[in-house]
């Protein structure tokens, strides 16, 4: 196991979260090591509580995101991960549940070979609109509600020349597929970050997400990052495993939901 390259691809995601987070309306506050993410949406998924390093006490550090969660009736989950087991003991101890067992954190160390496909880069404010209208079709058959994306997430985002790009695969001159790097400054910024990789359910087993994944992976060598990684869904990891990518470590995704009433 590599550390050090474990505790940056962590802090990557860390970086790149709290960006988007913030980036969509939503607040972020970090303290002792312990960044807490509130999202304009409901959904626990998007409310999320990392932890960069071992200070302080990760019971009383979870019991003051559960305070501020609950008070905006929301719940959220905690990253657990194998560089910070006391964090993961702590969640057991505070009654909250698994939530999503396995999360894979996945890494290219390498660029790869174009796959064929109508790759274009995300230019305009039409061309993002199209991208997350993608990531509204695609993403419910993975438990996320419809519209989410659209409603949450601004063009805006997707156009931060130097910091982010996108593209979209196109079938018969239509965007059908997609495909995003996130590239952060600071600590983190030797690692890019893929992320709201999605293909229209129609067009699924085509090749056209896995073609835009290409794209933004070595768009992320040719602008400098030295590793990749991106975090894989049950139907996303094979397909990334077949394009290079290979396991660094596993997430187990812990949750709490306010009381009802």
């Amino acid at each position: 196991m590599n550390q050090k390259l474990e505790s940056l691809v962590h802090r990557n995601l860390i970086d790149v979260t709290a960006w988007g987070v913030e980036g969509s309306g939503g607040t972020v506050t970090s303290q002792d090591g312990l960044t807490i993410m509130i999202s304009p949406s409901t959904l626990p998924f998007l409310n999320a509580v990392m932890r960069d390093g071992p200070d302080g006490d990760p019971g009383e550090l979870l019991e003051r995101a559960r305070s501020l969660f609950f008070e905006q009736e929301r719940g959220f989950v905690v990253y657990t991960w194998p560089g910070d087991p006391e964090l993961a003991q702590a969640t057991f101890g505070s009654g909250m549940s698994p939530v999503l067992d396995r999360y894979p954190e996945m890494v290219c160390r390498f660029p790869l070979d174009p796959l064929p496909g109508d790759v274009r880069e995300v230019a305009d404010e039409a061309d993002a609109a199209a991208y997350w209208r993608i990531c509204d079709q695609a993403y419910p058959s993975i438990g996320f509600p419809p519209d989410l994306f659209t409603d949450i997430f601004p063009r805006r985002l997707l156009l931060e020349h130097g910091r982010v790009w996108a593209c979209l695969a196109y079938e018969h001159g239509d965007p059908a597929a997609c495909a995003s790097l996130w590239l952060t400054a600071g600590s983190s910024s030797s690692v890019g970050f893929i992320g709201w990789v999605a293909a229209l359910p129609g067009t699924r087993g085509r090749g056209l997400a896995a073609a835009c994944t290409v794209a933004a992976t070595n768009k992320a060598f040719e602008l400098g990052a030295e590793i990749v990684s991106l975090q894989a869904s049950a139907m996303g990891e094979p397909v990334y495993r077949r394009l290079g990518y290979d396991e660094l470590y596993a997430y187990r995704l812990m949750g709490a939901m306010p009381p009802e009433g």
